[in-house]
């Protein structure tokens, strides 16, 4: 991905893997081949038209995936998710993959209208003490220390119980 485009946003790429989903689990549907019209018009009718809701002609549309096939000759496989990152970039549409809170985020600086501030609301007055809290004991519960016991006390326990178990198989065959 960074090899074509360098400033790939980490969140679009996650979000686009996310899109493609379980097709992404085979190795054929991970590649787009380019030499395949039928692979070309999938890419046109299922990820440009139907993901992105282009309207634009399919002259256009097919002069995109040519322009991005054309970018990537260089590479033997075609990642699925770069050319979609890629086909995106070039029509503008790559923060409809943007996670809906950064995309808010990233959009509210560049609003063209500023919005009204407007002050703050006064805070809410102070709960009232309940009366039950002044009876509860003032010692903290933290003040207990457990006790905990030595580290050797179960293996000498199971060797103790072993031991008289051995000793009883050995007692009741000597008679």
């Amino acid at each position: 991905m960074h090899k074509y485009a360098p400033d790939a946003d980490a969140d679009i790429i996650a979000d686009l893997i996310r899109y493609c989903g379980i097709a992404l689990r085979n190795w054929d549907s991970v590649l787009v081949s380019f030499s395949d019209k039928t692979e070309t018009d999938r890419v046109k009718a299922n990820f440009l038209k139907k993901k992105l809701g282009l309207t634009d002609g399919d002259d256009v549309l097919d002069a995109a995936i040519a322009k991005v096939g054309e970018q990537m000759k260089a590479d033997r496989t075609k990642n699925r998710v770069t050319v979609y990152y890629l086909l995106a970039d070039a029509f503008g549409r790559l923060e409809d993959f943007r996670p809906k809170t950064k995309a808010k985020a990233k959009a509210a600086p560049t609003a063209a209208a500023p919005e009204p501030v407007m002050a703050p609301p006064p805070p809410p007055p102070p709960a009232p003490e309940p009366a039950m809290a002044a009876a509860k004991p003032a010692a903290p519960a933290a003040s207990r220390k457990l006790v905990k016991p030595p580290g050797l006390f179960w293996p000498f326990t199971a060797a103790l119980v072993a031991f008289g178990g051995i000793a009883a198989v050995i007692i009741a065959g000597s008679k």
